[in-house]
């Protein structure tokens, strides 16, 4: 029996759709869900850029941190080779990774349920889910599958094959 939910979100579309899913779960079961994001400070600046051109979070991030940007940069790869310090640039990763969580809570909430948590961490992206799952009790994770190529697969692996591989707990991958 499930007894607590996390669902992993990067902020992708396919991790909005594992949110969609675990919060429908949770709602149906009456159990907690946890919204879990690892913090993506070793993301290379396309992946980072992605996420942030979607929601505009670059600019949210600045205003949060007031970073004194005079002209906040439309995207990552702009922030990533300005003159913003390593310092800087971690705080502005955190505040985005915050607001991923906090945006997804929200649409788990607006989805149906009512036990909802957010937990951000550091790390490599399936250790940092995994280790998330251990710290918040969950029997079960719900991971969005990303759409790497075969050959790119072949040589990273993708982060919902190794959760997949090395969880102890039940795993849903949503595509």
């Amino acid at each position: 029996m499930i007894s607590n939910i996390l669902v992993a979100t990067d902020g992708s579309d396919t991790a909005d759709r594992a949110i969609d899913l675990a919060a429908n779960l949770a709602s149906k079961l009456g159990v907690p869900l946890t919204i879990g994001h690892v913090l993506q400070h070793g993301a290379r600046a396309e992946e980072l850029n992605r996420m942030a051109e979607v929601e505009h979070l670059v600019r949210h991030a600045a205003a949060e941190t007031r970073s004194g940007l005079a002209n906040v940069p439309l995207n990552l790869d702009a922030m990533v080779a300005g003159d913003i310090s390593g310092a800087e640039k971690q705080r502005i990763i955190g505040v985005i990774g915050d607001e991923i969580v906090n945006r997804a809570a929200r649409r788990a909430q607006d989805a149906g349920a009512t036990d909802v948590s957010t937990h951000v961490v550091n790390g490599d992206y399936d250790d940092g889910i995994l280790e998330m799952a251990k710290d918040v009790g969950s029997d079960t994770i719900v991971i969005g599958q990303r759409g790497l190529g075969r050959v790119q697969r072949m040589f990273q692996g993708s982060v919902s094959k190794k959760v997949n591989e090395k969880a102890e707990c039940t795993v849903v991958t949503v595509r």
